[in-house]
């Protein structure tokens, strides 16, 4: 089994969801306050409609718009791709404007959801196998149609302008 997986196959591409936030700032004497910072919103004109709002507020210094990006990276591997027993999946390339925010396996199609260490995904593997077998569906190495996958997450969060926002199509 090897210590670290191989570079990823997959050339799609991560699947990427945006969302945006706004914060907005007011002075006291000679200092800036945050006033608040809304949730994520998921809508451009959510986005928008928070920047208006704040624009007509006179107490309001500055308004700080925020692009909040998760990409999800999704590989499909095989159960021998996995980390030796006792092995952490490394984590990725840094990213300047990014940090990791999980990295972990998950099982398709026949498995536990949720993240999965190396062990873990090893462990239900066998299961399937061992099922799969007793009930003389499987050959060996055929694990019930369940995909194993190596799941990694990026968060980047980073300020923007509102002419940055998408412009609604």
């Amino acid at each position: 089994m090897p210590d670290s997986p191989p570079p990823s196959a997959d050339t799609s591409g991560p699947d990427r969801q945006v969302t945006w936030s706004v914060s907005v700032y007011r002075r006291s004497g000679p200092e800036e306050l945050h006033e608040y910072t809304t949730h994520r919103l998921a809508s451009l004109a959510s986005a928008r409609e928070h920047m208006s709002l704040a624009r007509e507020r006179p107490w309001v210094s500055r308004i700080a718009l925020t692009a909040h990006i998760r990409e999800v990276t999704r590989r499909a591997i095989t159960g021998q791709e996995l980390l030796a027993p006792g092995r952490r999946l490394p984590a990725p390339e840094p990213r300047p404007e990014g940090r990791v925010a999980a990295r972990f396996y998950e099982i398709e199609g026949g498995g536990p959801g949720g993240m999965l260490s190396a062990d873990e995904a090893r462990w239900h593997l066998d299961l399937l196998h061992h099922l799969a077998h007793a009930a003389g569906h499987a050959a060996r190495g055929e694990h019930m149609g369940a995909t194993l996958w190596e799941v990694t997450i990026v968060d980047i969060a980073r300020p923007i302008d509102e002419e940055d926002l998408p412009q609604p199509s």
